[in-house]
């Protein structure tokens, strides 16, 4: 009996070595050396069993026994604040996994599917209770073995990739089924078959709180290639925002995104807020079983833009600005599809918006297509080179000259800019600036301007003190705070009598943010500086809002000045105008003039300046300069 007692002991000595050695493997470094002691003195005990089991008694193995077990004693001693570091780490950790607010949930790969071995209470309330510890995960949610969108595999391959590899995996994707939502999960394998991972909703993080479509996150998570893109901007909302205030602004909005949202779902699409009062309708491409039973982009485009135009809201109506793309974008290159398909859309917006003349669709909306590609293509390779310092070399200033209608005398002139590109040839303002108005590149271009316009205002006054220039600026510039200390330095630093110099702004320019613009140009006036509105007329305003700042000078675009007195309308608006300027005190300049008729009908309606052909195209400063010297006057007697 007591020798099949100690055998029995000894194999107990054996196997439980055995069991603990893989935990060596992954036991922290702070226990490893007292679990290898532990094991090595087991191990001995069970070889003294069974060296006495034979009776093969051994004083040199119990001395090795000894000599193991003291050393594992110094080693526990000497560890004890470690370990006890160690126990409270593991007590936090309990406590974090139980108390903590993302679903955590331990697995053991057993197949085809993962097996539940721990779980904790935010996973129970995630998943609403249908997981416990020893349900296989996909008998219990059959949708893991379905594709998950946005990826085009199963959830539960995801998972058993994440095993293969080793390496832990961040999965984002939209859970439709017994719990439906979108889930962030971070899966990471401790072993070839056990799978951690940690998961929460997060369709809150991704929604726009206050329409409820998805929001610009949810961009970053996309990975399927949509087929059509619409892209929407509300036109002149921050204008009823300021009028009728923010309350209405956002009942409008979310009337918006209504129909966005029943489109989309129309079409198995989605809806994003991409920010402000833009949107995103993202739409996949036709079943090619049956594409003539899909309505076309623009079609659907257009079905939004009535919609959107029957909203109203205590009295208030809204109009929409819409860019189309669709299919395979070959601009843009070196972004992904999604981004091309959204840059192109984009693009075509941007379009749209400058095509304001109504609310029929082929003025709202606009199609992304060969000659956007060219023109944005074309946009980049300016901007390239706009950043270039040097580009700065290749700038000049032309001027064209204004002159008294009645005598010819040249009054003044307009400062314009030209660019002279060795590689692009002759640039057109309305090419680059918008393009430095985009990059932010504009507030470097008008400081060139003011400084070469200023320059060769100073020389000029010593020729004709009563003369004046005036340069115009991007509307950008008005919201720009470092705008106004550089004008005030430059005007000081070239010595010129303020008044005589004029700063230009388009009407349209003004009236996009009128209360922060008429602050700028309020301080601009007290800067001395003469004020002009160019091409009045063409902005969205008109007289009403003209009254709000008291300009020094109008110049009214050329497309309101008559030909001839059979221009009834035009004439009408024209005397409409000088009325105005009598009563509220401004100069003003008839613009476009090219023909004695037209200068006779202009003066008959008292406008005594002018500006266009008839006097002179724009010219050099050299050329200017002998024109002042010789106090030539141009455009009398035809």
């Amino acid at each position: 009996m007591e020798i099949a007692a100690n055998g029995a002991i000894a194999a107990a000595y054996f196997i439980i070595p055995l069991t603990l050695l893989p935990l060596l493997r992954t036991t922290q470094r702070e226990v490893w050396l007292n679990l290898l002691l532990a094991t090595m003195f087991i191990f001995s005990c069970g070889v003294g069993h069974t060296l006495s089991a034979m009776h093969l008694h051994s004083a040199l193995w119990h001395w090795v026994t000894a000599g193991i077990s003291w050393a594992a004693v110094v080693v526990l001693l000497s560890s004890q604040t470690r370990l006890r570091y160690l126990g409270e780490t593991f007590s936090l950790l309990e406590a974090t996994w139980e108390q903590a607010l993302t679903g955590k949930m331990l697995c053991e790969r057993l197949g085809d599917d993962l097996k539940v071995l721990k779980l904790n209470p935010a996973a129970t309330e995630i998943t609403q209770n249908l997981l416990r510890p020893g349900d296989r995960l996909c008998e219990k949610m059959p949708i893991h073995r379905q594709q998950v969108y946005p990826y085009e595999v199963p959830l539960i391959d995801l998972y058993f990739a994440a095993l293969d590899s080793g390496e832990p995996n961040r999965l984002e994707y939209q859970y439709k089924g017994e719990i439906s939502g979108w889930y962030m999960n971070l899966v990471a394998p401790l072993s070839p078959k056990l799978l951690f991972m940690t998961f929460t909703e997060v369709s809150g993080v991704i929604h726009d709180p206050l329409t409820g479509l998805y929001n610009r996150r949810v961009l970053e998570m996309e990975l399927e290639n949509w087929d059509i893109c619409l892209f929407l901007d509300l036109d002149r909302f921050k204008l009823i925002n300021d009028q009728r205030g923010h309350f209405l602004g956002d009942e409008l909005l979310k009337a918006a995104a209504e129909v966005l949202q029943a489109h989309a779902q129309s079409y198995d699409g989605i809806a994003v807020r991409n920010g402000g009062d833009e949107f995103l309708l993202l739409l996949p491409a036709p079943d090619a079983a049956s594409p003539e039973a899909c309505p076309t982009p623009v079609a659907i485009a257009e079905d939004v833009l009535n919609d959107i135009l029957d909203i109203e809201v205590e009295g208030a109506t809204i109009s929409v600005s819409i860019g189309v793309a669709s299919g395979a974008i070959e601009a843009f290159q070196e972004d992904a599809p999604i981004n091309r398909l959204l840059q192109a859309a984009e693009t075509a917006l941007r379009e749209a918006k400058r095509n304001r003349r109504s609310n029929l669709p082929q003025h709202r909306i606009q199609v992304w297509n060969s000659a956007l590609a060219r023109r944005r293509l074309r946009q980049i390779t300016l901007e390239a080179y706009l950043v270039q310092r040097s580009s700065e070399l290749e700038f000049w200033l032309a001027y064209q000259p204004i002159c008294c209608m009645q005598t010819g005398a040249i009054v003044g002139a307009e400062a314009l800019i030209r660019w002279d590109s060795a590689q692009l040839g002759r640039v057109s303002p309305s090419e680059f600036i918008p393009v430095a108005e985009e990059t932010g590149l504009v507030h470097r271009i008008s400081d060139w301007v003011l400084c070469h316009a200023l320059e060769q205002l100073a020389q000029w006054q010593e020729i004709a003190p009563q003369f004046n220039l005036s340069v115009n600026i991007s509307p950008l510039e008005l919201e720009d705070d470092d705008f106004l200390d550089r004008v005030m330095q430059r005007v000081v630093g070239a010595g010129i009598v303020s008044h005589h110099f004029g700063i230009e702004i388009t009407e349209r320019g003004i009236y996009n943010n009128l209360e922060r613009y008429l602050q700028s140009l309020q301080e601009l006036r007290d800067m001395s500086l003469r004020l002009k509105v160019d091409d009045f007329g063409m902005g969205q305003s008109g007289l009403a809002q003209l009254l709000q700042f008291r300009f020094d000078e109008v110049k009214v675009d050329r497309y309101f000045i008559p030909t001839n007195a059979q221009n009834l309308e035009k004439v009408a608006i024209c005397r409409a105008i000088a009325n105005l300027s009598e009563g509220i005190h401004f100069d003003l300049v008839a613009e476009g003039i090219e023909h004695t008729d037209q200068r006779d009908l202009m003066l008959g309606l008292n406008y005594n300046y002018g500006q266009g052909y008839l006097f002179s195209r724009p010219m050099t400063a050299q050329n200017l300069t002998a024109l002042l010297q010789e106090g030539r006057e141009l455009g009398v007697g035809g």
